[in-house]
């Protein structure tokens, strides 16, 4: 049988899809560069309005010394600025930072977003008192708490009243301002609800899922709604974890199954999702295995791309203006100085749509 010199419709539509396939096999994986390094474990990122990258830096470690407490504290959380030259600025400094000892995990200022040039700091779980807060950061510097996560837990809840101030479940990891700037969510990582927080300080829950799964990363999607990320209970086993959606009115939908250990979630020009994943969860007696995070891109059809592997305690992902994407790394688990900032150039990602034309 011989082949038709001019293929149909149907023929050019197969040809031109093996096309597409064999072009995305052989496509090369994004790179990603050192953007900044030396960060004491960098959590969440936000740009302000003149282009500059905020961190949230947890905080570090004193060296530990011969009968240290279960929880040793400090106040080495900061906030800085990275501006296009990568020169880094302290814009808060002596935040509350809690390293607990026998899980080797540390609590800090956890994320950052700006409203009408005005930067909002939040801080997670500890006993200083400015932990498990929003903070506004005056003009001359100075801290204003707006909200406290402990106080209306412990105002709201009975449980937390019974359980106590060191017991209650407060815990805010993540959080991102409303596309209006009328307020701000904050994902709880200890009692499974996304919290709605008024400029004034009002708080209300928007979203909870049952059984208090911790919940991580949030970001607003392209049709107005709020997805949010469920970490999943330990041991975290590789599959559980999930992608939640909640649209104005409060309704949740499940939006992506089937994940491991998703800390963040972050949209791009087009509107396509990416996915941070923090670890692998190959070992249940030890499941944050250094070097096994994740980056995911999902489409539309959810066919899942990993852009890049082989990352190193991921927490957090924000798109510039100019498209480019950055990640923090070593942000857990690390010592003083070892956490770091990635840069993946938005051509490198293979989506020219959704990079802004020169």
């Amino acid at each position: 049988m011989s082949l038709p010199k001019h293929p149909g419709r149907r023929g050019r539509a197969l040809a031109a899809l093996l096309a597409i396939v064999l072009l995305a096999a052989c496509a090369p994986r994004p790179i990603a560069e050192p953007y900044v390094a030396g960060l004491n474990e960098p959590r969440g990122l936000a740009f302000d309005g003149a282009g500059n990258l905020l961190v949230a830096l947890a905080g570090a470690p004193e060296p530990a010394a011969a009968g240290d407490p279960p929880i040793v504290t400090n106040h080495s959380g900061q906030v800085v600025r990275i501006d296009p030259q990568r020169q880094i600025t302290t814009l808060v400094d002596h935040l509350p930072f809690a390293h607990y000892a026998d899980e080797g995990s540390d609590i800090g200022p956890a994320d950052v977003a700006v409203i009408s040039d005005t930067l909002f700091v939040l801080t997670g779980e500890g006993y200083d008192p400015l932990s498990r807060s929003v903070l506004r950061v005056a003009p001359d510097g100075s801290l204003q708490t707006v909200a406290n996560f402990l106080s209306y837990a412990l105002a709201n809840s009975l449980e937390a009243r019974m359980l106590g101030a060191n017991l209650a479940q407060a815990n805010p990891y993540a959080m991102v301002a409303a596309p209006d700037g009328g307020a701000l969510y904050v994902a709880d990582g200890a009692s499974g609800r996304v919290l709605r927080v008024g400029l004034d300080g009002y708080i209300r829950v928007f979203a909870e899922l049952p059984d208090a799964p911790p919940l991580t990363g949030l970001a607003f999607g392209p049709d107005g709604r709020l997805y949010f990320t469920n970490f999943s209970h330990l041991p975290h086993t590789p599959g559980t974890g999930a992608i939640w959606a909640v649209n104005p009115a409060g309704k949740l939908a499940l939006a992506v199954s089937e994940l491991t250990m998703p800390i963040d979630i972050a949209f791009d020009a087009r509107g396509t999702m990416y996915v941070l994943e923090f670890s692998a969860g190959l070992k249940s007696d030890a499941p944050y295995g250094p070097g096994d995070g994740r980056l995911l891109r999902l489409g539309l059809s959810g066919a899942r791309t990993v852009l890049i592997d082989k990352l190193s305690y991921p927490t957090a992902m924000a798109f510039s203006p100019a498209g480019d994407l950055y990640i923090t790394v070593g942000g857990a688990f690390t010592g003083r100085g070892q956490g770091a900032i990635l840069r993946i150039a938005c051509a490198s990602l293979g989506a020219p749509a959704a990079c802004p034309r020169p």
